[in-house]
């Protein structure tokens, strides 16, 4: 590779600014499937594998604006009409390059504007920092918590944790997030249901404890499940 991984999306990432000076179409496309989107995780090292079990459905939380659930999510990639970055992202991961695929996941949790994979997490207080529940916030968009219900092979694990998100693991779901793969949405997201609240309810955490493994929502009352 004559230029470098930050070196080529950032190229890519002016280019699609020049674009949308210019006027050029950048429209949403999604040809894969469920299939096409998976990792082969023979292919892929164990300690990026989301399971031991490549077919296990794994319980993730991600922290976004409403309305998601009958449409899904996708990737900042696919969101702009470049598939091929898709597969590029996947044959990266697949080909087992630790350098290259650590500065993969440190640009994408430094946002680069058409990034291939979405970001989930096993615990739902730190999807919670991605669903403000600050009342000015919420105003001007509401943002609420999904629960995905999902294959591991869907997914890598940032076992750098590039993203800060200590044990409660930042995954990384390649292209997009099926609307059949969001089992659940939490219905109230205000101050006084936050995933964040201390133990004793008497105050808002600003972030999740790095050190947590929790797994469990605070209301399970609070949820909307879906029935695909």
């Amino acid at each position: 590779m004559s230029k470098s991984l930050a070196e080529l999306i950032e190229e890519r990432s002016w280019k699609l600014i020049l674009e949308r000076i210019e006027g050029k179409s950048q429209l949403p496309i999604n040809p894969f499937s469920q299939t096409d989107l998976s990792f082969d995780y023979s292919k892929v090292d164990p300690k990026y594998h989301a399971s031991t079990n490549p077919d296990e459905e794994i319980i993730l939380y991600k922290g976004a604006p409403r309305g998601y659930e009958e449409k899904g999510f996708l990737s900042r990639a696919l969101s702009v009409g470049l598939p091929n970055h898709v597969i590029e992202v996947k044959e990266i991961i697949e080909n087992g390059n630790d350098n290259l695929i650590r500065e993969l996941f440190d640009k994408h949790t430094s946002y680069y504007n058409h990034t291939a994979l979405l970001s989930a997490t096993f615990n739902p207080e730190q999807a919670q920092v991605f669903a403000p529940t600050h009342q000015i916030t919420r105003k001007k968009k509401d943002y609420t918590i999904y629960q995905l219900k999902i294959k591991a092979n869907r997914c890598v694990i940032d076992c750098y944790d590039t993203g800060n998100c200590g044990l409660g693991g930042e995954l990384l779901i390649l292209g997009a997030i099926f609307p059949e793969e969001i089992s659940a949405v939490k219905i109230n997201n205000d101050l006084s249901h936050s995933e964040l609240i201390s133990p004793c309810g008497c105050y808002i955490q600003y972030h999740p404890d790095k050190n947590s493994e929790n797994r469990e929502v605070k209301d399970v009352l609070n949820w909307t499940r879906l029935q695909r």
